[in-house]
């Protein structure tokens, strides 16, 4: 009787657990969007980086810690779900941050960040491909890093040459 009970508690306090990965992983159920999910999650974070972050220490702070928990929650996913299935989103939220690092707040380079991620997120040339082959939570992350990388830099070139030409 004893054991049953142990097993039910267990049983409950994997339950939450998977209900807390969910919905951390999904951005709040943002990843339960039936067409394109990580779309819709980029967008939501731009607008959210546009109106809420202004502090470049807070911003940095914070794709850190998503960062952190982007790999740890995707990798609880991943043996839930599969391989980076489309309902995690939380690297999206990662991804655009790093692209938006310290860009002018301007809709004309937001929307230029927004389009740069969502092309080398879905197109993922190398070596955004390749890092999609490590393990677990690792290659759910590390490709939308890469992809928000590439977007920065681009984006970056850009602006320098649209304050030359002004």
């Amino acid at each position: 009787m004893k054991q049953a009970k142990v097993e039910f508690k267990e049983g409950r306090e994997r339950g939450k657990a998977e209900i807390f990965y969910s919905i951390a992983g999904t951005l709040l159920g943002i990843g339960y969007i039936p067409l394109a999910p990580a779309t819709a999650a980029s967008i939501i974070v731009c607008i959210l980086i546009w109106f809420l972050l202004k502090s470049p220490l807070t911003y940095l702070s914070l794709i850190i810690i998503l960062f952190t928990l982007g790999v740890w929650i995707s990798s609880k996913l991943v043996t839930l779900w599969g391989e980076d299935n489309r309902r995690i989103v939380i690297d999206e939220s990662v991804g655009m941050l790093i692209t938006l690092f310290m860009i002018p707040q301007r809709i004309l380079f937001f929307l230029i960040g927004f389009f740069l991620f969502r092309f080398f997120d879905i197109v993922k040339p190398y070596p955004i491909n390749e890092s999609q082959n490590l393990k677990n939570g690792w290659g759910v992350v590390m490709d939308d890093v890469i992809a928000g990388m590439y977007s920065s830099i681009i984006l970056w070139i850009f602006i320098f040459f649209y304050h030359l030409i002004q």
